[in-house]
């Protein structure tokens, strides 16, 4: 349950601030931090570099409606966000999701994205996971690594769908195969602490984790850390622990200096 909770509130946000939601590395319904052991992906749900969203005039919607009334998927998109949002409207999510729902009909990623999100938390349309699931899919199907991801986090946690832990890890791995940051995060974590009739593979977790840190993810780099520090997969070895927990320290990985001091501690000669 508590786990819904998080999808249910981070969904929430992304629908609040559309104009980052649909990108890659973003995570409409990312889990919490569960088994496959990767934090929680709210912070690219809500970037904080994102931009301060413009309120239109009335001509200026005015104007979008009669651009998406011909098909024009940019303004369908865009008045779907005013909608959402409210801005220079009140907001209205069903007025939201009929404009999303129009650009996804037209095959548009990004609107097939928020609209499964739509239904899935039940935000202007009726609650409906079979429809978020289907439109998910539509997105995933495109090569949408954000679709692969919510469909792996709709059956890791059996949210209107049976719960599955090797056909999350079938979505996630979809995902981290296209070089999806978050997806190879989770699919390591999921090989390194194992998941509901997946195995642990700590081989196949280290695989992974070394390929995010190749994207530079700090905590990638701390994963590594642990597993040379535990012996997981690997040889153990106090040297390279304590380099790849520097790594994380360089690139702002909060939990790394913590986890270096004490290696260090115990290891005075490091």
């Amino acid at each position: 349950m508590y786990g819904r909770q998080i999808v249910l509130l981070v969904m929430v946000v992304c629908v609040s601030r559309l104009s980052v939601c649909g990108q890659t590395a973003t995570q409409a319904v990312p889990p919490a931090a569960g088994p496959g052991g990767s934090q929680p992906a709210t912070q690219a749900a809500v970037s904080p570099q994102a931009k301060p969203l413009e309120v239109p005039t009335a001509s200026a919607i005015a104007a979008l409606r009669q651009k998406a009334a011909t098909g024009d998927l940019a303004a369908q998109n865009k008045l779907g966000e005013i909608y959402a949002l409210g801005l220079g409207v009140p907001r209205d999510l069903p007025e939201s999701a009929k404009w999303f729902r129009k650009a996804a009909e037209q095959g548009d990623v990004s609107a097939q994205l928020k609209l499964g999100v739509m239904y899935v938390g039940g935000f202007g349309v009726t609650n409906d996971v079979q429809q978020g699931l289907f439109w998910f899919k539509k997105a995933a199907a495109q090569g949408s690594t954000d679709g692969m991801w919510q469909l792996g986090s709709l059956y890791e946690y059996g949210w209107g769908v049976p719960k599955s832990g090797p056909e999350a890890l079938n979505w996630y791995l979809k995902a981290a195969e296209k070089g999806n940051l978050n997806a190879e995060l989770k699919v390591g974590g999921i090989f390194r602490n194992g998941l509901e009739d997946v195995p642990h593979d700590y081989e196949q977790a280290l695989k992974w984790f070394r390929k995010a840190a190749q994207q530079g993810s700090g905590e990638a780099e701390f994963q590594i850390g642990r597993m040379y520090q535990e012996g997981l997969g690997v040889v153990a070895s106090v040297d390279q622990a304590a380099d790849w927990y520097s790594k994380a320290v360089q690139d702002n990985y909060p939990s790394a200096a913590i986890s270096l001091r004490n290696l260090r501690r115990a290891h005075p000669s490091q």
